[in-house]
C-alpha cells in the first residue's frame, strides 16, 4: 500500500500550465504539505446520451513529470470530481475502468436527489460543493447521518472563501448546516486554490476551521487523520479483496493443543483438591459437635 504523511490537501485543482502547477506545488512544500490530490472536474449532467454503454469518464491526466520532480518532497494523488443531477451514474461508474485510475472520487450534486443518492449509495469517497458554480444545497439530518455511517466524508474549500466575500457567505452557511445536522462529523478541510496566493498552511487552516463551526480537534483533523482514513478507504475501494502473505523475521514455534490441555486439566484437579480439603475438616468438625449437644441434652 502506498504510504502518506500529514500534511494533506485533496483538492488542488488542475492547470494545463506546467510553469503555474510546479509554482503551486512549490509553495505547497514550502508550507509544510506531504501529500496533496490534484484535481480535475467531470460534469456527468453534459454527457452525450449516446455515449451511455460506453466510457464516458476521461482519463486522469498526465503528471508522472511532475510526480518525478517532487518524488521526495510531495506524495500526489489523482482525484476525480464529478458533477450530477442524479442517480443515473451509478451504473456508468460500476463499469468504467478510466474511474479506477484515479486515487479518490469525488461527488459535487446539483439538486436535492443528486445529493440524497450522493449521501445514501453514491460509490465514492468525499461529498464537495463549490460554492463558485452556485451551489447552494444544504443536507438534512437523516443524510447526513446516513453518509457518516458510510465512511464518507463532507468537504469545505477555503480557498474561493478567501477570494470573494458572497463566497464566503454561502461557505459560512454550509459549514453551520454540518454542524446543526450533524454536529461537524467527517469535515475535511481542502483549498480548492488556483494560484500559489490562495494557499494557507495547514495550522492556518485549523486555525480557519473555528470560522466554520468546527472544534480545536476536528480543525486538526481535518488536515491530518481524516484525509488519512479517506485514503485508506479509497484504496479500499480501488483494490477490493486482497491476498496477503506475512513472512516472520524470527523462528517459528508450533505448539501441541493436546498437551496445553493435558496442562490445563491437572491445573484444574490441583485446584479442586486445594478447596475440597477445608470443606471435608468443617464437616468432621460438625459432626464431632452435634452429638456432644445431644449427650448434654440427655444428662
Amino acid at each position: 500500500m502506498e504510504q502518506t504523511k500529514p500534511f494533506y490537501d485533496f483538492c488542488v485543482l488542475f492547470n494545463q500550465d506546467d510553469k503555474q502547477m510546479r509554482a503551486i506545488l512549490n509553495e505547497l512544500v514550502e508550507l509544510g504539505y506531504k501529500t496533496i490530490a490534484i484535481d480535475q472536474s467531470f460534469d456527468h449532467s453534459k454527457k452525450d446520451a449516446g455515449k451511455r454503454g460506453s466510457e464516458m469518464f476521461p482519463a486522469p491526466h498526465s503528471i508522472e513529470h511532475l510526480r518525478k520532480e517532487f518524488a521526495d518532497k510531495l506524495r500526489i494523488l489523482q482525484r476525480i470530481t464529478i458533477l450530477f443531477v442524479d442517480a443515473n451514474l451509478s451504473h456508468a461508474m460500476s463499469v468504467s475502468y478510466n474511474l479506477r485510475k484515479f486515487n479518490l472520487i469525488a461527488g459535487q450534486p446539483k439538486t436535492d436527489a443528486a445529493l440524497t443518492h450522493c449521501c445514501t449509495t453514491f460509490a465514492g469517497d468525499i461529498i464537495t460543493f463549490d460554492p463558485v458554480a452556485g451551489s447552494r444545497l444544504l443536507v438534512n439530518r437523516k443524510a447526513y447521518q446516513v453518509a457518516v455511517r458510510r465512511g464518507m466524508f463532507f468537504e469545505i474549500k477555503y480557498a474561493p472563501a478567501i477570494a470573494d466575500s458572497n463566497n464566503r457567505k454561502d461557505m459560512i452557511k454550509l459549514a453551520q448546516n454540518y454542524s446543526i445536522k450533524g454536529k461537524s462529523k467527517n469535515i475535511i478541510l481542502s483549498s480548492g486554490a488556483e494560484h500559489e496566493f490562495q494557499l494557507r498552511g495547514p495550522y492556518d487552516v485549523a486555525n480557519l476551521a473555528f470560522i466554520f463551526g468546527l472544534s480545536e480537534d476536528q480543525g486538526k483533523n481535518a488536515v491530518d487523520r481524516f484525509c488519512r482514513q479517506i485514503f485508506l478507504r479509497a484504496e479500499s475501494r480501488r483494490l477490493g479483496k486482497t491476498i496477503m502473505f506475512v513472512k516472520g523475521n524470527g523462528p517459528i514455534v508450533f505448539s501441541d493443543s493436546s498437551d496445553e490441555d493435558q496442562s490445563e486439566a491437572e491445573d484444574d484437579e490441583m485446584d479442586g483438591v486445594v478447596t475440597e480439603m477445608p470443606n471435608d475438616g468443617e464437616d468432621e468438625q460438625e459432626t464431632d459437635i452435634k452429638p456432644a449437644n445431644k449427650r448434654l441434652k440427655v444428662a
